[in-house]
């Protein structure tokens, strides 16, 4: 085989090399479209267009249909969703070569040659990259579609804790407001006793207006417990985007009490698994995948050509035809260099940021299995002592004040005292 012809088996294989890298989709991109394709085909069905989808949700109460509702597609989660998928659209044109170039040139002064007069040139040329700027572009952008991916799960979670905070925070309220109501009936009763008492004399003016303030009081507690049930009803209908005229029932049963099944290992592993932070880890990747594909700006690349002049000579044939091989010269080379630095600067901030993450999410989840076991003490402690210790006092001062051995004030003390431990 002769230098020539050894070059050009050369040649031949660089240019297919770079043909193929350009055509064939990675590893990473590969399974960043499959997973947006397993969640979109589900999307299909559930989303639609909002003025549909709102006028759709009902509910009975449950708060799984609150959540439901709420991620089938409210707007913040929708957003996120269009967001990843156009980072999906991304991935493609990372790894695609230049655009070809085709080009005409007329001889205005034809040149004659043995052939014939010179008249018109036909030119086509393509550009290829060094390799590994299309393959770490691509995957660059398939990393980044992951993070996108993992930023809209994190949302959904996000809308889910919000629609469980708004909807805990409306059955409160509505629990809340029959105590105030159970106890302002209460008060009543003990306003008429009292005022019974007066008409025969064995009671002062002083017991009844006591009573009768503390009614008031409670009847301005109920009444703001109407204000704040509205404004919570409306923030539970934002959460789950729903038209504001949806009824919002709630059901009555209060939150089982339950120890946390899992271990604090595997709930920290979990809590540090949550992709808010996996999506951190996925820019920082994607980031130094950019700093590979910037740094292949550092070697050289090729531009293939061809070229055909059209002249008048009769003989078929006999018109020459031209193929070129360019070099580009990477003379930036500290242009480049900084650009690869920027992008690893980039990479190594996402690292932080994730490791910042981790460290609120396990604080966070000491927090909660604290607040978590604190409160199921505190129920307990509640429900199997306080409360009916409280009714025990209030009955017998009730029963004092009947027979005419205590007073008003310490019918009120053990009804207050009544009250908070109920709420």
């Amino acid at each position: 085989m002769g230098i020539g012809s050894l070059m050009s088996a050369r040649l031949t294989a660089c240019i297919l090399s770079l043909a193929m890298a350009s055509g064939c989709a990675t590893g990473l991109e590969r399974g960043a479209n499959q997973d947006f394709t397993r969640i979109e085909r589900g999307a299909a069905r559930e989303h639609s267009p909002p003025s549909k989808k709102t006028a759709g949700c009902r509910f009975d109460g449950a708060l799984d249909q609150y959540l439901a509702c709420a991620l089938a597609d409210t707007p913040e989660l929708r957003a996120t969703f269009e967001e990843w998928r156009a980072a999906t659209y991304r991935i493609a044109p990372a790894r695609r070569l230049p655009e070809p170039t085709v080009s005409y040139a007329y001889f205005v002064r034809s040149v004659e040659t043995r052939v014939g007069p010179q008249r018109h040139k036909f030119a086509v040329s393509q550009a290829f990259p060094w390799p590994s700027k299309l393959t770490a572009g691509a995957d660059a952008a398939s990393l980044a579609a992951r993070s996108a991916r993992q930023r809209y799960e994190a949302a959904a979670l996000e809308v889910a804790r919000r629609v469980a905070e708004a909807y805990w925070k409306l059955w409160l309220i509505q629990r809340t407001r029959e105590v105030e109501r159970d106890q302002k009936q209460l008060l009543g009763q003990l306003s008429a006793l009292a005022r019974a008492r007066v008409e025969i004399g064995q009671s002062g003016l002083a017991d009844l207006g006591q009573l009768d303030l503390a009614v008031s009081r409670i009847t301005d507690v109920v009444s703001g417990l109407d204000e704040a049930e509205r404004s919570a009803r409306a923030e539970l209908l934002a959460t789950v985007s729903a038209d504001r005229a949806t009824p919002t029932p709630i059901a009555n049963t209060p939150p089982m009490l339950v120890r946390v099944a899992e271990d604090e290992a595997r709930l920290r592993e979990a809590a540090l698994s949550h992709p808010g932070i996996q999506a951190f880890g996925s820019l920082a990747e994607s980031q130094r995948e950019r700093a590979r594909a910037v740094g292949a700006d550092r070697y050289p690349g090729f531009v293939v050509g061809a070229e055909y002049i059209e002249t008048g000579g009769q003989g078929a044939g006999n018109d020459p035809i031209v193929v070129s091989l360019a070099v580009k010269l990477p003379i930036w080379g500290a242009a480049y260099q900084d650009q690869q630095q920027e992008a690893l600067a980039l990479s190594a901030a996402h690292r932080a940021r994730k490791g910042a993450a981790r460290d609120r999410a396990a604080a966070s989840l000491e927090k909660v299995l604290s607040d978590v076991r604190d409160s199921a003490r505190r129920v307990r402690l509640y429900r199997r002592t306080l409360l009916p210790q409280a009714e025990t006092v209030f009955e017998s001062v009730l029963g004092g004040y009947q027979a005419g051995t205590s007073s008003v004030a310490s019918i009120l003390l053990a009804e207050r005292a009544l009250l908070e431990l109920q709420l």
